[in-house]
Formats: C-alpha cells, structure tokens, sequence
C-alpha cells in the first residue's frame, strides 16, 4: 500500500470531534521505506580510491564523514534491511580510525572540526553502529576492542564525559558514551561511574537536564537521558531501576513539558580544548538537536505504561509531511537536508513498530486503559462497526430444550388461576401439577444418561 493510499483509507474522526489517538502502521512503514531510499539515493563514494563511501551530515555533500557513516550504516541495522555498500562504507570506517601510541587517542576517531583529535561525539556513534551490527569478528572492520578502551580511558574522573579526557563532562557527550559501552560491554564499572554521574544530584523537586548538569532543562537532554538509563538499567540492580523516583519524577516532567507539535530543533554549540580548559587550540562543536523524536522513543519506555496519547500525537507530528522536505530531513529555516534529522526520525519509529503489537497494515486505536487494534482488511470500518455483536436468540431451540419446564410452568399456572377462581379445589390443584413434574423428573435422567455423541474429525 501507498503512503497515500494508506493515509486516504484511515478512518476519519466525526466533524468536531477530538483527534483519537491513532497509529497506522502503513503509514509508519512507509515513512520508514522513504527514510531508507533517501539514505541509499544519497550515499556516496570517497574520492580517495579504495577507501570506501558513506554519507555526511549535510546529505547534499560529496564527501562523506566518520559519524555520518555510522549513523547511516546504523538506520539499516535497526530497520533490519540489507544495504549494497555495507562493506564500501566499512571499509571508510577502518582507514579512519586513528593509530597512536598515545592510549588517550588509539582507536578513536576525529570529527572534521576536532583538529584530527579523536572525540567521543565521533568514537561513541561509531562503536555502537559496530556493536549492534556484531562486526566484532569481521577481519575488515575497525578495532571495535580499541574502541571500547578509548571510551574508557576518555572518561573523566567526576564519572561524566567530555568531547575527550579532562574536557568538561557534558550530558550529551555522556549519554553517547553510555550507549555505546552497554552495547560493548554493560557490566564495566565505567557505565555504573556514568550513571551515578548522569543521576546522583537529580531528585523529585529537579528531576530533569539540560546541557549541563546545573543548564535549565530541556526536552531533547531530559529524553536522552531516560533513553539512556533505560538501556543501561539492565546492568546491575543498583542503578536506577524501575521505581526509582527520580526517574519517575523525570518521566512526568517530560509528559508536562513536551510539545507534540514542536520539533524541539536546536543548536548546542560549545568550546573543546584538548589540554584543557582556557588553553589552546580550541574547536567548537555544534550539535543538532532534534528532539522530539528521542522524547518520543523515551516515552515508549516509560516504567508506568506508555502514554497513548502523547505517543499518538508525537507519531503524527512525525509522520506528517513528505520525507523529501523540511522538516523531516532539513535544517531550520533551510532547505538542505540533514542526516541527523532523517536518522532520529527512524530510530524513534523503528523503536515504535517494535513495540506495536501489530501487523503492517493495521491501525491501533490507544485509549487510555486498552488498546484496539484494528486489522488491514478492515481499515474502512469505523471502530464501533468492530465491535461484537451480541448473539440473537434461537427461540425454537430452546422451547426444544426446555419444553418440559415450561409446560410445567403453563399447568401450574392455569392450576393456580383455577384454585383463585373457584373453578378447581386445591386437591385438584396438587393432581394437575405432580404429572408434569414426574415428566420432566423422567425426561432429565433420560437426558443424562443418553451417552455423548462421537467427536468428529
């Protein structure tokens, strides 16, 4: 089914009527298949012979980035689907990856802004892309082992990461670092050192983050960092667990700030100084954010339930539009596109068609307290006409069942009638009433004991 054809065969709410909280999943996956023909109508080859292709940020350009690659690389491995220059775009990945007596550097890899510095900004995307496409025992892809260690070795001693070792622990840098190391390896008491730091000065009256751990709070920061602890959850028991307040608190801090039909799009830039902060050389590095997608993945995770109607409305803020223009894939107030804006879109509904217990095709109705999941072949049908209709009466089967009884009952009662009456004497009454009931004591051990008929095939 077309995009088209499946947004023409939802059913339309009634004139005046509240928009229900409603997901189609033709439509989600048919967002997801244009996602997925961008990213392979963009993909490009490295100039440099022999050394692979991918993509870059700005998907318009020509030559491909490190993270990019990743992150393209990484949509096909979530989606599930096969992609022709995986191991062009692998190969582009292993020349990259930097070689250096220094632990701090070895097995890192640089942004086109980091002054050839490995950064975990960079190193974070790409290490996790390895992990969960299991490139680990593939002889042609980067030392997935090294990237591990200089994630490690790059964290900060408060517990937090920077964009490298002694750079001012950062929440963003510090949630990329924890996905990627509990796709590596949950258990290394680097993730429970991160936790602690992403969760040890939040409480009930200051459950949410911004940038930094004392920035104003934001949306898309407070997102990651619930994404990310619910990833990292499953370490050990200590970390922040199911009913933790603080999580609980962040979760409801989230559902009364987050604006469905805001894109919550913005910019944090900041300055990195590998010798530390105040000397030189300095870069600046700018992150796009887009963050109603990762409020829409943290949502689905909620320990209490996943709220139907703010998921609903998100997916349809989402949805809405053609993938080709902005702002699905584009920058703000441009028209060029972006691979982060395209590849959040995708993790957040990959993440919800994982979760729907549903076929392609059908379209869930989230109420509440339940869920109506309405099938493909009856997209047309309003949800009442779905509904069971109760069974009608088979009046002759049961005077055939019960035929006894009720001329017991008609006896007894022209009997009573005729006592009131005059018409008959009370002895007349007992008569009339002790057939019937001998019938009907006859005809019921006759019933039992008639043996059952025999199963058919």
């Amino acid at each position: 089914m077309t995009p088209a054809a499946a947004e023409a065969a939802t059913p339309e709410p009634a004139p005046g009527a509240a928009l229900p909280s409603v997901i189609d999943t033709a439509v989600l996956g048919a967002r997801l298949n244009d996602s997925l023909d961008i990213l392979r109508d963009s993909y490009t080859t490295n100039p440099l012979p022999g050394v692979g292709g991918g993509w870059y940020h700005e998907l318009t350009r020509p030559e491909p980035g490190t993270t990019a690659t990743a992150l393209g690389l990484l949509a096909f491995v979530e989606a599930e689907r096969p992609f022709e220059h995986f191991d062009e775009c692998l190969a582009f990945l292993t020349s990259r990856q930097i070689s250096s007596s220094d632990p701090l550097k070895d097995g890192g890899w640089s942004t086109k802004t980091s002054l050839g510095m490995p950064v975990v900004e960079a190193t974070a995307w790409i290490a996790r892309f390895l992990a969960r496409a299991r490139c680990d025992l593939r002889p042609d892809a980067p030392d997935i082992g090294r990237a591990y260690r200089w994630l490690v070795r790059n964290q900060n001693p408060d517990g937090g990461w920077g964009s490298l070792r002694n750079s001012p622990s950062r929440i963003w840098p510090t949630c990329l670092a924890l996905r990627a190391l509990t796709q590596l390896n949950p258990y290394d008491p680097a993730v429970e050192r991160g936790v602690e730091w992403l969760t040890a000065d939040r409480t009930a009256h200051r459950p949410a983050w911004g940038p930094t751990p004392n920035a104003q709070p934001t949306v898309t920061h407070t997102s990651f960092v619930l994404v990310t602890l619910a990833e990292a959850r499953a370490g050990t028991e200590a970390r922040p667990g199911h009913g933790d307040d603080r999580l609980l608190a962040a979760y409801d801090w989230l559902r009364g700030n987050l604006d469905t039909e805001d894109e919550h799009i913005w910019i944090e830039t900041y300055n990195v100084s590998p010798s530390g902060p105040g000397s030189k050389p300095v870069w600046r590095l700018a992150l796009w954010h887009y963050g109603l997608p990762i409020a829409l993945m943290a949502l689905l995770r909620d320990p209490r339930g996943v709220p139907g109607d703010l998921v609903s409305r998100a997916f349809r803020t989402l949805a809405d539009g053609g993938v080709a223009d902005p702002p699905w894939a584009g920058y703000p107030g441009t028209g060029r596109s972006s691979l982060w804006m395209l590849t959040w879109r995708m993790e957040a509904l990959t993440s919800l068609a994982r979760l729907l217990p549903a076929q392609p095709g059908d379209i869930l109705h989230w109420f509440p307290d339940a869920m109506v999941i309405q099938r493909a072949h009856a997209r047309g049908s309003s949800v009442p006409a779905l509904l069971p209709r109760r069974h009608r009466i088979d009046v002759a089967a049961r005077l055939r069942r019960h035929w006894t009884t009720l001329l017991l009952i008609g006896v007894g009662l022209a009997s009573l009638i005729g006592v009131i009456t005059g018409t008959w004497e009370w002895r007349d009454f007992w008569l009339s009433v002790s057939l019937p009931i001998m019938l009907s004591i006859i005809q019921e051990s006759m019933r039992r004991k008639r043996p059952p008929p025999p199963p058919t095939r």
